[in-house]
């Protein structure tokens, strides 16, 4: 089942995030952005288990995918196709926008998969090393 996090819901986002990055719940501040009327994050349960989430960032006519990560022992299982078509369907406003790294093949494959097209690069964004990949998906 997907829904909208909750206050509830902070630890298991934060210890999910870390596959993301190490100091994820510093950077992130899950708690505070729960209560940010542009942000949404919806989470993917299944007999209480937090599986994955995806949180996103809804300005005029884009929404943005700040991040989208599922638990180890539940990837490439369709978790996160599911919660990325819950938000084309029920949230995506003209076009869906994410930056990802340029090494982060598997991402690259399953965005492209979803129809993403590369409009950009931001050049060494990425620790001064490797480029930011700047995706769009069109969902009108």
């Amino acid at each position: 089942m997907i829904r909208q996090a909750n206050i509830k819901d902070v630890a298991a986002i934060d210890s999910i995030g870390y596959l993301i990055k190490y100091d994820f719940s510093k950077i992130n501040n899950t708690r505070k952005r729960l209560d940010l009327n542009y942000v949404k994050i919806f989470v993917y349960e299944e007999a209480s288990i937090i599986k994955g989430f995806i949180e996103i960032e809804c300005h005029y006519e884009i929404t943005d995918i700040i991040n989208i990560a599922v638990m180890s022992e539940y990837q490439n299982r369709g978790v996160a196709s599911e919660l990325l078509n819950y938000v084309i369907a029920n949230i995506a406003q003209q076009s869906i926008m994410l930056e990802v790294n340029e090494n982060n093949v598997n991402a690259i494959k399953f965005y492209q998969h979803n129809d993403f097209k590369e409009l950009n690069r931001r050049k060494k964004y990425y620790d001064n090393l490797h480029d930011a990949i700047i995706m769009e998906r069109k969902t009108i």
